[in-house]
């Protein structure tokens, strides 16, 4: 009779379980386990039932039980999935690769193997993990975006467009995809091929406004323009903020290309205030930042610290303003044999705030923990003897990486502050942490922080920081890149005078400009608009800031 009974209890909670009824499975299973605590199949149903029902840490108790009663491919890649997901990685690994192991043909354990190992900050293990998932099934598409993405994260921007084009084969109209094939092709300075992709999206949606922003952001728009006259007509009312936003820039852009100034600044105005009332940027806190870091070296420079590691590649930092010609300077730099161009790098700004700002009485901790936690990210990018990281505002950061770099070599770049805050306010940035530049305002009062920090560096690491004026530079960039290299102990090569040939990616808004020859004017640019400017301009003047 008890038997009977189990069984009939035991029928009901599968019958609710198909009905997703969880919570009912989960208070019957609950008793039919006093009954027969080792019945598999009541188990497996309460775990899944606790899954679904968002208690993970119930659901990993019935899959330990679980596993100790049967051991399979599916009931291991059921409980990574669930350590995975509650962020314990390290099992979560272990547990796939037994899933794994159990059946070695297990594309979508490799493909969550993958996930997992990327947490654990191994990208190339992700990478070969995903390729394997797709080896083993080649319409397995999570595996091929999770791949295109890490790709994309780590600047593998060739392996990442063989990705895409293998993703077109299952659906050759995949709106995104053909997207995102576009914008790699411009990193790599692909411009026609990137253009055909977005006139490819336009095609399939003529209303597509990422891709007509990108789409003017490489073309000269004239007045008869058929793209920019279709998108004339749209009804700016009925989208929503995100697509306002782009689609302003790219007006402003095209009115800019017209010389229809009034406008150009009309929907330049449009598109920056909708950002900036959406931004958490504050720029009250990044004084409180700015003022944090001066406090910190308030009282100390240089602590001469000594580090038993041996450092094979040394960071060479290119810092200053955003817009400041700190891409152009990294593509001449990078085309030397012993220089990585790594781009802008998160590393420096991750760690320090993580550690905080505040006076710390073990320094020395303090900034091997800075450099052990750097250096095991940069060293993954080249052995190169040189690694380029040219993250502008890592100039926040100058009196931390010279305590905790003592080999690495700063350049800093300045530029005319009027031009570098035009190119700013008028250049829609995917980083927040740019939301400076969404007001004139704001733009200038930036800038005079970032002058005044600048000023408290140069107090108290002058003889550590080579100083580069861009409009210097560009006038004769051999001479300087010359000087350069003699500074940071390199020969000249005849390849630099062709930097615009080397094939890198550019993430940066300068992805075009480093493609061609040197303009040697473009500081004096911003002065046909200096009317439309003059808040910018009142605001530097009032900080005897000279333009």
């Amino acid at each position: 009779m008890n038997s009977n009974f189990f069984d009939k209890k035991k029928q009901k909670i599968l019958h609710l379980f198909k009905e997703k009824k969880y919570v009912d499975v989960i208070k019957i299973g609950k008793s039919l386990l006093k009954i027969k605590s080792n019945d598999k199949q009541v188990i497996y149903l309460l775990g899944l039932s606790s899954i679904y029902c968002k208690n993970l840490l119930e659901a990993k108790k019935y899959f330990e039980n679980l596993l100790i009663l049967k051991k399979t491919h599916e009931i291991y890649y059921t409980y990574g999935n669930i350590l995975k997901n509650l962020e314990k990685y390290s099992e979560a690994a272990i547990s796939f690769e037994k899933a794994i192991d159990l059946n070695p043909n297990f594309s979508e354990a490799y493909n969550n193997l993958g996930n997992t190992r990327k947490f654990l900050d191994e990208p190339d293990q992700a990478i070969e993990c995903f390729k394997r998932a797709i080896k083993l099934k080649e319409n397995n598409l999570e595996a091929l975006f999770n791949l295109a993405r890490i790709y994309q994260e780590n600047n593998k921007f060739e392996d990442l467009i063989l990705v895409y084009k293998k993703l077109l084969n299952f659906d050759k109209n995949h709106i995104k995809t053909l997207y995102n094939l576009g914008s790699a092709h411009l990193f790599l300075g692909n411009i026609t091929e990137g253009k055909k992709y977005f006139e490819k999206v336009l095609e399939l949606d003529e209303y597509n406004v990422p891709s007509f922003r990108n789409y003017v952001n490489i073309t000269k728009i004239d007045k008869d323009n058929k793209l920019f006259k279709q998108f004339l007509n749209v009804n700016f009312d009925e989208l929503n903020d995100q697509d306002k936003i782009l689609i302003f820039d790219a007006l402003s852009k095209c009115y800019f290309d017209q010389d229809n100034n009034e406008l150009g600044f009309n929907f330049l105005t449009k598109s920056n205030f909708i950002k900036k009332e959406k931004t958490k940027f504050s720029l009250v806190s990044q004084k409180d930042k700015y003022e944090n870091i001066k406090d910190f070296f308030s009282d100390k420079a240089n602590l001469n610290l000594k580090f038993n590691d041996q450092i094979k590649s040394k960071p060479l930092f290119i810092l200053g303003m955003p817009r400041s010609g700190t891409s152009l300077l990294e593509q001449i730099l990078s085309t030397h044999s012993k220089i990585h161009g790594a781009g802008e790098l998160n590393y420096i700004e991750k760690i320090i705030n993580q550690l905080g700002l505040k006076k710390k009485n073990d320094l020395k901790n303090y900034f091997t923990e800075i450099r052990d936690y750097y250096y095991k990210n940069l060293k993954r990018i080249s052995n190169k003897a040189y690694i380029i990281d040219k993250t502008p505002l890592n100039c926040r950061w100058i009196g931390f990486i010279i305590n905790a770099f003592p080999e690495a070599k700063i350049i800093h770049i300045e530029r005319n502050p009027m031009a570098v805050c035009w190119s700013n306010y008028k250049t829609l940035f995917v980083d927040s942490g740019l939301d400076f530049s969404l007001s004139q305002e704001d733009m200038a009062k930036y800038y005079v922080m970032y002058n005044d920090l600048m000023s408290f560096w140069v107090k108290k690491f002058k003889s550590q920081i080579i100083n580069i004026q861009y409009e210097d530079f560009v006038q004769n960039f051999e001479v300087q890149t010359k000087n350069i290299l003699l500074e940071i102990n390199l020969n000249w090569e005849d390849d630099l005078r062709n930097y615009e040939k080397t094939n890198r990616a550019v993430r940066t808004a300068s992805f075009q400009q480093v493609r061609g020859k040197i303009k040697k004017n473009t500081s004096k640019q911003w002065e046909k608009y200096s009317d439309y400017l003059k808040p910018m301009q009142k605001i530097l003047k009032n900080n005897q800031i000279k333009f």
